[in-house]
C-alpha cells in the first residue's frame, strides 16, 4: 500500500463510479482537482483503490469529500489511514488557538464509521439537519 497526494481525473471519475455515485464528466473533475487544497490517495501495486480530499478556507470550515475506497478494499483500514491523514492536514493549515468546524456528508450506512473518529450527527439538540441544493448549470451558449 503506497499513499500518495496526487489523482488523475480519469481515477477520480473511475473510483466514484465505483462506489455508485454516477460518474462526473472529465472536465468538471479536473476543475474540482484544480481547486483541492489537499487530497489522499491510495495505490495498490499502481492502482487506484481510495482517495479522499478536503476542500473549504481552512480558517474557519473545512470539509472531507469524496472519501471513495473500491469495495474490494473496504474494511482494509484504509479509509480510516485517509480519514486520519485529512484531519492532520486541516489540524496544520488551521489558525493556532482557533476553532475549526470540519463538516462532510456520510454516505448511507457510513455514518457510524465517522462517529468513531469523531464526528456527530445532525440533527441534533444543538444544530439543524445539514441541507444542500444541487443545481443544473445549462452548457455555455456557442457563439456563432
Amino acid at each position: 500500500m503506497k499513499f500518495v497526494h496526487e489523482l488523475t481525473a480519469e481515477e477520480f471519475c473511475f473510483l466514484q463510479k465505483s462506489v455508485g455515485f454516477g460518474e462526473p464528466s472529465i472536465e468538471m473533475i479536473k476543475k474540482a482537482l484544480k481547486n483541492t487544497p489537499y487530497l489522499i490517495a491510495a495505490k495498490v501495486n499502481g492502482k487506484t483503490v481510495g482517495m479522499g480530499r478536503v476542500v473549504g478556507d481552512m480558517a474557519k470550515i473545512a470539509y472531507i469529500q469524496d472519501l471513495f475506497i473500491l469495495p474490494e478494499y473496504q474494511g482494509k483500514g484504509i479509509g480510516q489511514t485517509i480519514l486520519l491523514d485529512l484531519l492532520e492536514y486541516i489540524k496544520a493549515e488551521a489558525v493556532p488557538g482557533s476553532t475549526i468546524r470540519i463538516g462532510l456528508m456520510a454516505a448511507v450506512g457510513k455514518e457510524e464509521f465517522y462517529c468513531k473518529h469523531g464526528f456527530h450527527k445532525r440533527p441534533n439538540d444543538n444544530e439543524g439537519c445539514g441541507m444542500m441544493m444541487i443545481v443544473n448549470v445549462p452548457e455555455a451558449a456557442v457563439a456563432v
